[in-house]
């Protein structure tokens, strides 16, 4: 017994406090990759977020020693299960998945997202279709492409694939930028209104990175510095800016503009310090940028 506590009170219903956003994606104990930086950056306009890992490790897979692994798929779905059974997929404003980083995963989050949009058919859902890229191909089981391609990008409200990840959605071969901005629009439908290129070319002698923004009416090109030695989570944390500031009611391709400067300024911030982690609020912030709340 704890002291000074009845036990009846333990039984008794509290409020539920409803979740602005659930985040799916993996998470690390030290370390600003998948939840690890997108929690806090999304928490930092203010939402109210709940983290539902993947993967749990206690660093990244590139130093020397790793510990952690895949969440089961028993203690996932009971993850996903228990959001429902406390109501928090009813009046959800957003949904982001990362990186899910197996078949088992991705069927779950296949079969729980259409009950969450039947509860809640509002809700904004951005995937980041996390499979692999340019220098290194696939990184997790190439299987995975099917999921995306088949069930959960056809669910989304927008995309935030590199170019590799293009590449395998749309199954085209990406030459120039005609053929980036052609491939992107093969994935969208009447839900999916956009997909934003990461990475998806390189300016004149590597020194810059091109994000494409696509609809179906219109392109917006976004050029930032390339910079070597970035930290990992760099596509985690521009998710999660660009899906706050979404959310904050900023049109598409402003909200990407302001995203890239954001994830860059932290960028800036983890190569000055030399910690390899980043800031989810760096230096320039979003209400200096003009964003209110």
């Amino acid at each position: 017994m704890i002291p000074g506590i009845n036990p009846a009170q333990l039984q008794k219903r509290r409020p539920e406090k409803n979740a602005d956003i659930i985040s799916i994606q993996s998470q690390v104990i030290y370390g600003t990759v998948g939840n690890s930086i997108a929690q806090p950056t999304l928490e930092s306009y203010g939402w109210q977020v709940l983290a539902v890992p993947t993967f749990l490790l206690s660093n990244t897979p590139d130093y020397p020693s790793c510990f952690g692994g895949e969440i089961s798929a028993e203690w996932f779905s009971g993850f996903l299960q228990g959001l429902h059974d406390r109501g928090q997929d009813a009046q959800l404003r957003a949904v982001i998945t990362g990186y899910l980083g197996s078949t088992t995963k991705a069927s779950e989050v296949s079969r729980w997202l259409p009950g969450t949009l039947r509860s809640n058919p509002e809700a904004m859902v951005i995937i980041d279709p996390v499979m692999g890229d340019d220098d290194c191909g696939y990184y997790v089981d190439p299987a995975l492409l099917g999921w995306y391609r088949d069930s959960l990008a056809p669910m989304a409200t927008g995309l935030t694939p590199n170019r590799f990840e293009l590449a395998c959605l749309s199954g085209k071969t990406l030459e120039n930028d005609d053929d980036v901005i052609a491939a992107a629009r093969t994935l969208l439908n009447q839900r999916t209104q956009w997909v934003v290129v990461t990475s998806a070319a390189r300016g004149e002698a590597g020194k810059t990175l091109r994000v494409f923004c696509v609809t179906a009416e219109e392109v917006h090109v976004i050029e930032h510095a390339a910079y070597d030695g970035a930290p990992k989570g760099t596509g985690d944390m521009f998710t999660a800016q660009l899906t706050a500031l979404l959310l904050k009611g900023l049109p598409l391709f402003e909200a990407a503009e302001l995203a890239c400067q954001l994830t860059r300024r932290s960028v800036l911030d983890s190569l000055n310090d030399g910690t390899g982690l980043l800031n989810p609020r760096p230096d320039i912030s979003a209400e200096r940028a003009g964003v209110g709340d």
